[in-house]
């Protein structure tokens, strides 16, 4: 999506995908600087703030080694639900923590939350919500608390002021990429962009089982961990337990049934706060129970970022190269012309990330909506958008799909190009399903 920024494209609308218009920016800026080299290099800068302040977080209650040790048990937890990067849970990870810090810097110093720094806490939920809005769900509790607190003190003047700066960072940050749509396409721009950005993470998120139960145990295990934790060690402080409760309750609210391990990141300040209040003195046993139960099956999580340095890096192994190699081969028999009219039909992740690695875009927002992404819909018409059948369409041959979209192919399209993909490797040796990927080209 950033390189269709680059290409002058017009986001979703020429090229759609389910996520807020400031994550591609981001993309873009790191694409337009240097390449993946400076999207990295911004990743890394990102993360670097990231950790000042969870590190200033912990010093409010810890200090010398305990200090940098639970700092560095955040940075190991970090590791287990990193997946490669450039993901919207860990752009938002800076601006999630920096307003965590501001209350904690509150609750601590007595030092009141100055007035810019109001608004920088708008600017931060703005920018948050134009990425993936549930991940602003981490800090919301904090602050909600605090405004029931100005409620509650009769502090009629504060409550009132701190909201406005906080709604004035907010529609900052939402009049800038209202004006850069309306400045692209108008109204429908804006619509679009709205849809993309908001609307179809509801349709996306609804509840769908995809993983397996274990992996599920492992998400409402880690949560429940989480929450226990932050019970035991700050039982007397309403101040701390109340809004991190109220947090987890937006966050596990707002992610529905479809939980996947990196989701787990945008948690990562609450359970910050978890390990600096942790009072390991006054309860060490039932901590370290605890901190065993979530340690175990993180371990298993750790592998697959470690295997794949090692792998990567190390071993410079690369078992999907050959797929890779014969998904390039088809896509250089297509025209340049017509490269920017491909639908990925049922390939899912494994057509999308080949995609990607061609620097090629799903095209035709209503066929790549998040329900029909699952369920696609050829032969449907969108009554709202015009729908422009795709000039070549990407098909699993060995998968089932709808019997009118077959239809629907073998009346529109004819096959051009086919080669064999593996589904999955370990340490290099092909045990998943072998499938057909099929290049249909529009007849007329």
């Amino acid at each position: 999506m950033g390189l269709a920024v680059l290409h002058g494209k017009t986001l979703y609308i020429d090229y759609f995908d389910n996520k807020g218009c400031i994550l591609y920016f981001i993309q873009a800026l790191g694409l337009y600087l240097g390449g993946n080299f400076a999207l990295l290099l911004m990743q890394a800068i990102s993360l670097t703030v990231t950790l000042v302040w969870w590190d200033r977080i912990i010093a409010f209650y810890q200090e010398g080694r305990r200090r940098y040790f639970y700092l560095g048990v955040a940075l190991f937890l970090l590791l287990c639900f990193y997946e490669g990067g450039n993901l919207s849970e860990e752009w938002c990870l800076p601006f999630a923590s920096y307003p965590v810090y501001l209350y904690f810097r509150r609750l601590k110093t007595k030092e009141e939350i100055h007035k810019l720094e109001m608004f920088a806490v708008g600017l931060c939920f703005g920018i948050i919500a134009f990425i993936r809005i549930n991940n602003a769900s981490v800090f919301l509790g904090f602050f909600l608390y605090l405004f029931f607190i100005f409620l509650q003190k009769k502090e009629f003047k504060r409550f009132f002021t701190d909201a406005l700066l906080i709604l004035l960072g907010t529609l900052l940050i939402a009049v800038a990429c209202i004006t850069y749509f309306y400045l692209k396409a108008g109204r429908q721009g804006i619509e679009e962009m709205i849809y993309g950005s908001f609307l179809s993470y509801f349709e996306y998120f609804g509840f769908q089982f995809k993983k397996s139960v274990y992996f599920y145990a492992f998400y409402v295990l880690f949560l429940v961990v989480c929450i226990a934790l932050s019970c035991i060690n700050t039982v007397n402080q309403k101040d701390i337990f109340i809004p991190i409760l109220v947090s987890y309750f937006f966050f596990i609210l707002s992610t529905g049934t479809r939980c996947f391990t990196h989701y787990l990141m945008a948690t990562m300040p609450l359970f910050v706060v978890g390990l600096a209040t942790i009072d390991f003195d006054k309860h060490r046993k039932i901590n370290l129970i605890l901190s065993l139960v979530a340690i175990i099956p993180l371990l298993s999580y750790l592998i697959r970022p470690v295997g794949f340095f090692v792998n990567d890096v190390i071993m410079n192994e690369e078992p999907f190269k050959t797929s890779y190699g014969e998904f390039h081969r088809c896509i250089e028999e297509i025209p340049e012309t017509e490269r920017e009219s491909i639908y990925n039909y049922n390939l899912s992740g494994i057509g999308a990330g080949m995609m990607q690695h061609e620097g090629l875009l799903q095209c035709n927002r209503v066929l790549y909506s998040p329900l029909a992404f699952h369920l696609p819909r050829l032969h449907r018409e969108e009554v709202s958008k015009p729908f422009v059948p795709p000039l070549w369409i990407l098909i699993s041959g060995d998968m089932s799909f709808e019997a009118e979209d077959a239809m629907f192919i073998q009346e529109n399209y004819e096959l051009k190009n086919y080669f064999e993909h593996n589904t999955q490797y370990i340490k290099g040796l092909e045990v998943g399903n072998l499938i057909t990927v099929c290049f249909y080209r529009r007849k007329y």
